[in-house]
Formats: structure tokens, C-alpha cells, sequence
């Protein structure tokens, strides 16, 4: 026990007197009986010990760094997808004719459209994005381009492929 973490017990009433110079003396048996090799065997391993938790704090500090730099470029790469979507999204699709499409948690739910998007659609002039909330949008086939280049698994229905 070093000297001042027996003071600092001593202060702190952690420890009587008698017990700190008991403590003291045990070490200086144990150095003692190890011999030189052994406290400096010991040294090398307290040494080895420190350096293997200080490489494994930067390992750490490296994951978690890495971890936060892909959670930026995913939000960055969904707000890109986003934006793009909303330029080419198709407007005026309600209509007579449903198109039954499979979503991202394996439901099968229909968009009632027009017959021009329903064409359009089956012959890849039309896409149906989701995003990962759920949303569905229309899309054009230009759209549906960029978004395959940016994230396929995105795109629900495009037959443009």
C-alpha cells in the first residue's frame, strides 16, 4: 500500500494504524521473498496489463467512432432518399384500379390508382418507394432510378430493373 493511499484511508477511518503498518509490512515481506526478478516481473506485468486496457479503450473508442460516423451518413443517405422521392412523386393517383404490392414487414395492402399509374407501374414507368416508418409514395421511373442507386431496399415495386 502506498503512502498516501494509507493516509488517506488513516483520514477516512477505513483504517486503524495498527492495520495500515501490518499492511506495509506484508508488502515489504512479500518484495522480500519475490527477490529483485520478482518485483520486476510483477512491474512488467502490472506494465502489460496497462497497456492491454489502454489498447483496448482506443479499440473501443474507435468502434464507437465508427458507429456514430454510420449513423451520420445513414441519416444523411435518408434525407437524400427523402428528398428525392418527395421531387418525384407523382401526383393525382387515386383512382378505380387496385395494385397489391408486398411492403417491408411482409403485408400485402393495395393502392387504388388510376388506370395510367397501374400501366405504368406493370411496365416500369412507375415505382412504389417505402420508407423504413412505412410511408408509401408514387414515384416516376427517373425517381425509382436514383433511389435504386442510392438504397434498393427502398423501392417496393419497379419493374424498371
Amino acid at each position: 500500500m502506498s503512502d498516501s493511499l494509507r493516509d488517506q484511508l488513516l483520514k477516512a477511518g477505513l483504517v486503524s494504524e495498527k492495520q495500515a503498518r501490518q499492511a506495509a509490512h506484508a508488502q515489504r515481506v512479500d518484495r522480500k521473498q519475490q527477490g529483485r526478478q520478482g518485483v520486476e516481473a510483477e512491474r512488467e506485468q502490472r506494465k502489460h496489463k496497462v497497456e492491454a486496457e489502454q489498447q483496448a479503450k482506443r479499440e473501443s473508442d474507435r468502434a464507437r467512432e465508427s458507429a456514430r460516423r454510420e449513423r451520420v451518413l445513414d441519416r444523411e443517405t435518408e434525407n437524400r432518399l427523402r428528398q428525392t422521392i418527395a421531387s418525384g412523386r407523382l401526383e393525382k393517383t387515386r383512382g378505380p384500379r387496385r395494385f397489391y404490392f408486398v411492403t417491408r414487414d411482409d403485408r400485402l395492402p393495395c393502392l387504388e390508382v388510376t388506370d395510367d399509374v397501374a400501366q405504368r407501374l406493370e411496365r416500369g414507368g412507375a415505382a412504389i418507394t417505402e420508407s423504413p416508418e412505412g410511408e408509401w409514395s408514387i414515384v416516376d421511373g427517373d425517381t425509382a432510378r436514383r433511389v435504386a442507386e442510392i438504397d434498393p431496399a427502398w423501392l417496393r415495386v419497379w419493374n424498371g430493373r
